[in-house]
């Protein structure tokens, strides 16, 4: 995992090739020396920390925008190999590093463009790690801050046109977007809703604030919102869900390998692992025997009622 890199900002005019030295040797001759010591060995993985400067440019930065644009080749050099390599375009981080340090991710929030926190960057790492992808950006924009490059800028209208291509197929529905998709893409597309529809219904500003191996009740759904949850994933996906929904796939990962299967016919090892765990039905019989239930076990049981209400 390359995560080297070091700053030196200026004007080209003010740039001299010492400074584009001193900022392109951590990332293409320690990222090179990398490749070269390591493309015999049997990586899991081979993770570069690019830079959204190499994506769509810094004023400022041509050096930085350089380093990290080696870097990006790179991954796509070794994948061409058969080797494993992934370049991430980050945004600007808060907090640590030498850009909050510099104030830049400060700097960055005023032009539009968002700053990670440091527990996003664990999380989206974790998302990219187990995908497909060799060069992706983690860029949060605010688009309404965007409009003008948008509309003059050629590499931004490809964005733009790749935009209304997805609002297109996004009126296909959900079920028809993931069976056309490629198979290795299909469990993270399904992963991405299943995270938005959470977060909705918990009221968190962003998906990724939810984690994927937490329980659901840890992360504050209540017998209420579960229920909205599961009338939310049963609208979009067009297919009748259990009430109990949250307490039989009680992670959003134990959940979605469900939901995989339901939809394609699909069966993970974590789904059989959850299978083998499922709780037992709650049978309510009178009022002493809902004294002796556990908390968990009466939030089952009032889903239960909920759903033959009918909410």
């Amino acid at each position: 995992m390359h995560g080297a890199g070091m700053l030196s900002d200026g004007v080209l005019q003010n740039q001299s090739w010492q400074s584009f030295a001193q900022v392109m040797v951590p990332k293409v001759e320690g990222g090179w020396l990398l490749h070269k010591l390591t493309q015999n060995q049997p990586l899991d993985f081979f993770v570069l920390f690019s830079s959204a400067a190499s994506l769509l440019g810094s004023a400022g930065q041509g050096n930085h925008s350089a380093a990290n644009g080696f870097l990006d080749g790179l991954a796509h050099y070794r994948r061409s190999m058969g080797l494993p390599g992934l370049s991430i375009h980050w945004g600007p981080i808060s907090q640590i590093g030498e850009a909050a340090e510099r104030g830049a991710d400060v700097r960055f929030q005023q032009q539009g463009m968002g700053a990670i926190a440091p527990a996003q960057v664990l999380e989206s790492l974790e998302l990219l790690m187990g995908s497909a992808s060799v060069e992706v950006a983690v860029v949060p924009l605010d688009w309404s801050a965007w409009q003008d490059r948008v509309a003059k800028w050629p590499f931004l209208a490809e964005w733009k046109q790749t935009a209304t291509a997805t609002a297109e197929t996004g009126k296909l529905g959900l079920i028809q977007q993931l069976k056309q998709a490629v198979k290795s893409e299909r469990r993270e597309m399904l992963v991405g809703h299943v995270r938005s529809q959470v977060a909705e219904v918990l009221g968190f500003s962003s998906a990724l604030d939810i984690d994927l191996t937490k329980g659901f009740f840890d992360l504050g759904i209540d017998s209420l919102t579960a229920v909205e949850l599961r009338n939310r994933l049963q609208k979009n996906l067009g297919c009748n869900l259990p009430s109990t929904l949250t307490f039989k796939y009680p992670t959003t990962n134990a959940l979605v390998d469900y939901l995989f299967e339901l939809l394609l016919g699909v069966e993970t090892d974590e789904e059989q692992t959850v299978k083998r765990k499922e709780p037992k039905e709650v049978q309510v019989t009178s009022q002493s025997n809902i004294e002796d239930l556990s908390d968990e076990e009466t939030e089952k049981s009032l889903l239960n009622v909920l759903d033959k209400l009918g909410y």
